[in-house]
């Protein structure tokens, strides 16, 4: 379904009072004029479409934000940083027109004003659950490897807003696994190279929980078919690791 000024405004209200309100306030106002704030601050809007509008909004402004304070973190703005966060949501998400417009106009309103990321990582950590946060790890790491590798300032900040969002570090460590594309299947999973079928299969079974992308469902269709390639990675990984133990 992708983002919309024109729902999201009818919503507005679940962004006042936290560290996105003037960024996403200003942002909507340019696309929606007079827009009723709906159900109050902090609240979800009654209507299921409104409310998942709201909840992707909330969850893409978050992942630019962020994305931004790591672009700053070097005190170098480099363009090809810019344009791989551009790409993230045009390439891997399949943003279009309005959807990426809002993107554009998030990544600008951050780099002018800046964004603190303690405060923003806090007001996710108490609005988000686990796999939604998880999520929003994965897509970070994904943006920042557009180049082929985390810089050291990338990961500082990668770190920084892992440990906010209350990431487990076996968690972090199996991301970081997964993106390297390396083969290390065991530490995608958050095991050691010597762990055996029965704590393979547990650990298999815990990310399963983490993972599936229902869970993550009330972010929109882009974020959920995100999340079901991040899945068969995880599946694949396990499926690599009985085959080359010749476990059943």
């Amino acid at each position: 379904m992708g983002l919309s000024g024109k729902l999201i405004g009818a919503g507005l209200g679940y962004f006042l009072g936290g560290p996105l309100g003037a960024v996403v306030g200003g942002l909507i106002g340019h696309y929606v004029k007079d827009a009723p704030l709906g159900s109050g601050v902090g609240a979800l809007h009654e209507d299921p479409r409104i409310r998942q509008q709201q909840q992707e909004l909330y969850f893409t402004a978050s992942l630019v934000g962020i994305l931004t304070a790591m672009i700053k973190a070097d005190a170098e703005v480099r363009k090809e940083e810019v344009r791989a966060v551009r790409e993230f949501f045009s390439d891997r998400l399949g943003y279009r027109e309005e959807s990426l417009d809002i993107v554009r106009n998030l990544i600008k309103e951050f780099m002018q004003n800046g964004v603190d990321l303690e405060t923003l990582c806090r007001d996710v950590a108490t609005r988000a659950d686990y796999p939604t946060r998880l999520l929003l790890v994965e897509c970070l790491l994904d943006a920042a490897m557009a180049d082929g590798r985390v810089h050291p300032a990338e990961q500082a900040v990668l770190d920084q807003a892992a440990a906010l969002l209350g990431i487990a570090q076996a968690d972090l460590a199996g991301l970081m696994a997964r993106g390297a594309g390396n083969g290390k299947d065991f530490g995608v999973l958050g095991v050691a190279d010597s762990a055996g079928p029965e704590e393979v299969k547990k650990a298999y079974r815990e990310m399963v929980k983490k993972y599936h992308p229902d869970r993550v469902a009330h972010l929109g269709d882009e974020f959920r078919e995100l999340a079901h390639k991040k899945f068969l990675e995880v599946q694949a990984a396990y499926d690599r690791i009985r085959a080359a133990k010749g476990w059943t």
